[in-house]
């Protein structure tokens, strides 16, 4: 978020930001300039959410109301169990929307560990697992890849690019490529 906003007014663009978890929480309308842009950074690196969970369709609703101009709007999440067409399709209508993707290869698959006991961390629900089970490993990466692929092509549906950033490695070349890409594109 930080190097997106410092990006943007670089650009001389203008740069705000929505904080969400299943409310908006904080809310800085867009501006130009170096001072605004750190309030934001600021914000970020501070914020303390109040709310449990994640509504990105609210969050996306809310913003397609706010924003009044065509816009950039990147979108930071892991994209994890919503129901995001009708808002992402609504928001992507009126602006540009770029969903930057954050993947924990950790997540891609369960780990044999035997018996364990998983919280959810939005809902506080716990599920105890036999992670020893190859059926309840291979059902929960079946899962999981088709949740991964299902996100994939309802991006592609709606015409919405993606940047894929993953846990393990550096967000920055992710960054790089895809705004190179773009640049390419647009020359075209």
């Amino acid at each position: 978020g930080a190097v997106l906003a410092m990006s943007a007014i670089r650009n001389n663009d203008r740069v705000g930001i929505m904080l969400f978890t299943d409310r908006v929480e904080h809310v800085v309308p867009p501006r130009k300039g170096r001072r605004h842009a750190l309030r934001v950074i600021r914000d970020l690196l501070v914020h303390e959410p109040a709310g449990h969970g994640t509504d990105i369709p609210v969050a996306l609703e809310y913003l397609g109301k706010m924003l009044a101009h065509k816009s950039i709007v990147f979108v930071l999440s892991d994209f994890i169990g919503q129901d995001l067409e009708r808002s992402l399709k609504l928001l992507a209508q009126r602006h540009d929307v770029i969903a930057i993707t954050i993947e924990d290869p950790s997540e891609r698959r369960l780990p044999d560990v035997g018996l364990a006991r998983l919280v959810d961390p939005e809902t506080n629900e716990t599920l105890d697992v036999d992670t020893s089970n190859p059926a309840v490993r291979k059902a929960y990466e079946e899962q999981v890849n088709a949740e991964f692929l299902e996100r994939r092509r309802l991006l592609r549906r709606l015409a919405i690019d993606e940047i894929a950033v993953r846990t393990d490695t550096g967000y920055l070349e992710p960054l790089l490529k895809f705004f190179r890409g773009r640049e390419t594109r647009a020359r075209r």
